[in-house]
């Protein structure tokens, strides 16, 4: 048997907002007009016929579409246009532009993300100072795990080279809103990690996290997935080759649009 989980993993990732919401409505829509049908069997006798079933089913999706605060993409006007429902366009104004910002001295700020391909995960993060100069990167290869774990690693070994190298004022910024929760209850670490987190967390380090949008933290993404090629942890002191555009583009203050 199929479960209600199952179905709506089923939902494109990389489908515009409305369409996502389309998705949904129409596994929460289909599954409602079969228990409405078996009831309908069992408890009055009557038969519902599958023509009506589809003809209520098509208007309740396409109401759920029109009301969609999502919006969409050109690539969807054929469902849009078979569904009957309409397209709800961007507009300029509904663009966000996400930066990259320096910290203030002496803060160095890290920058981590995790990766998963498959069930293959890893992670990377890089430090800058307040002139948003390379410190140093770290890219790290962790094998089969979750994406969470990842997230999670990557701050762990932020705070290790942190340790290391004896920067004890660090802003940690990520993109996962989830995994940032560690540091105000760290029983979401991981019981595999959890005694070296202690010791990490024990070093002295005053750390502050922030989140940021994925589209401001492209450089932390590229060194999580070339964690993936690497062997274990991977320390570099000069930029990796194929950051240097993110990197300079964060440095001088050019934004990246998000559409939400």
């Amino acid at each position: 048997m199929v479960s209600f989980a199952a179905l709506l993993s089923s939902v494109p990732q990389n489908c515009s907002s409305q369409v996502r919401d389309i998705f949904v409505a129409s596994v929460v829509h289909t599954l409602h007009g079969i228990w409405l049908a078996r009831n309908s069997l069992r408890f009055n006798n009557q038969t519902i016929s599958l023509h009506s079933t589809k003809v209520r089913l098509q208007a309740a999706i396409s109401f759920s579409g029109n009301i969609s605060t999502g919006k969409c993409i050109a690539s969807d006007g054929y469902i849009l246009d078979v569904l009957s429902i309409s397209p709800h366009n961007r507009r300029v104004s509904d663009l966000i532009l996400v930066h990259w910002k320096a910290p203030s001295a002496p803060w160095i700020k890290v920058n981590t993300d995790g990766s998963l391909v498959g069930t293959h995960a890893a992670c990377g993060g890089l430090f800058r100072d307040h002139r948003g100069s390379l410190l140093g990167a770290f890219a790290c290869n962790i094998g089969l795990s979750t994406v969470f774990y990842a997230e999670i690693y990557g701050f762990l070994l932020a705070l290790e080279y942190a340790a290391q190298h004896g920067w004890m004022n660090v802003w940690l910024e990520s993109d996962s809103t989830s995994a940032l929760l560690v540091f105000k209850n760290r029983s979401l670490v991981s019981i595999l990690l959890r005694n070296r987190w202690h010791n990490a967390c024990n070093k002295g380090i005053q750390v502050i996290t922030s989140h940021i949008f994925r589209e401001g933290n492209c450089c932390a993404d590229l060194l999580a997935n070339l964690g993936h090629s690497t062997q274990g942890t991977v320390w570099f002191s000069v930029l990796p080759q194929g950051l240097q555009t993110d990197f300079f583009l964060d440095r001088s203050g050019f934004p990246r649009s998000r559409v939400p």
